[in-house]
């Protein structure tokens, strides 16, 4: 009896599922087994796969698609912009389609947040930030100051730095990690909350966590907290109210620099293109952001910067990178 149209066709996807490529969390004692539903092409909030079958795109390609696929402003926008200069050197020159991009990012950005370094996408606007902080803090004198805080359930990217500040267990099998310098607490779930806390109470406990922890490492050698203002790979934990705004008063009680990850809560996510002050009320000291900058059209990422610390460097000589993104703020 013959298969079906359909059937037919799913085995044919199947069999032409590629084990040459390593997926993302994938079991390896499945690769080139392992069902995979291949993707034809996209429109709006739907994917389609190869039989014609719609799909919702219930992630938004991983949080990273806000505007939908398949925007036909984006595609010729991008078109023009490779057809009239697909790359220029931020090491030695500028560009105006950055410049402009970084001067309209800074009008929505909250407080003195007005220095914008691109990057190639989230995981390295993580690693250029803590690299910055590190870099910042040698500059001043204060080669001890290196440590990092991050939390328990929080992802901030699959680079060597992002991945060991990443806080969820499945991430953590068979790799290698900056444990020498990376310090994790505990999430603040307020599901995992004891029946005998209020919210209030349960906040304060995790704020003081925090404290805690600098003041065990050593607050001379603590260099900065990451956190995901909504924790979204971890769980879309949703931290208890006030919860961002009293750890941020830690840090400037400590001398401590915040770096907010808005990699997936930035670009209306919350409802506002940065949520940290809007949402949260209070303006960090470095807010990351990717995914939703070019909904995912084309890779880039950024790190907003504070002036007061940047103001700090411009008149340091011998400072050669930062006095070339000084220079060079606007570069892609």
């Amino acid at each position: 009896m013959p298969k079906s149209t359909s059937q037919s066709a799913k085995n044919d996807l199947k069999n032409t599922l590629d084990d040459r490529i390593l997926h993302p969390w994938q079991y390896l004692e499945y690769r080139g087994e392992d069902d995979r539903t291949f993707i034809d092409k996209s429109e709006g909030i739907y994917l389609y796969d190869k039989t014609g079958k719609k799909l919702i795109d219930g992630p938004g390609g991983m949080w990273n698609v806000n505007v939908g696929h398949g925007v036909k402003e984006i595609a010729d926008a991008v078109y023009d912009q490779i057809t009239k200069m697909p790359y220029a050197s931020p090491f030695t020159e500028s560009t105006e389609i950055a410049r402009d991009y970084a001067s309209r990012l800074v009008q929505y950005a909250p407080g003195d947040l007005k220095r914008i370094f691109f990057t190639s996408g989230g995981s390295s606007a993580v690693d250029s930030a803590l690299r910055f902080v590190m870099f910042y803090n040698n500059i001043l004198g204060r080669k001890e100051k290196k440590q990092i805080i991050s939390r328990n359930d929080a992802y901030h990217g699959s680079t060597f730095l992002g991945a060991s500040c990443s806080g969820k267990e499945r991430d953590k099998n068979n790799f290698d990690f900056a444990s020498n310098i990376v310090h994790h607490i505990s999430s603040p779930n307020p599901f995992r909350k004891p029946d005998d806390l209020t919210d209030e109470e349960f906040c304060d406990l995790k704020v003081q966590e925090l404290e805690n922890k600098i003041i065990e490492i050593g607050a001379d050698k603590v260099a900065a907290f990451i956190a995901e203002p909504i924790l979204a790979s971890g769980g879309v934990i949703v931290p208890p109210k006030g919860y961002h705004k009293k750890t941020h008063e830690i840090c400037k009680k400590h001398d401590v620099l915040y770096i907010s990850d808005e990699i997936v809560t930035g670009f209306g996510r919350l409802g506002h293109i940065f949520a940290s002050e809007n949402y949260f009320d209070f303006t960090p000291d470095i807010i990351l952001l990717a995914k939703g900058i070019t909904s995912g059209y084309v890779p880039c990422g950024a790190v907003v910067i504070s002036e007061r610390l940047m103001s700090k460097l411009d008149n340091k000589e011998k400072v050669i990178f930062f006095k070339r993104l000084h220079r060079l703020r606007s570069s892609c």
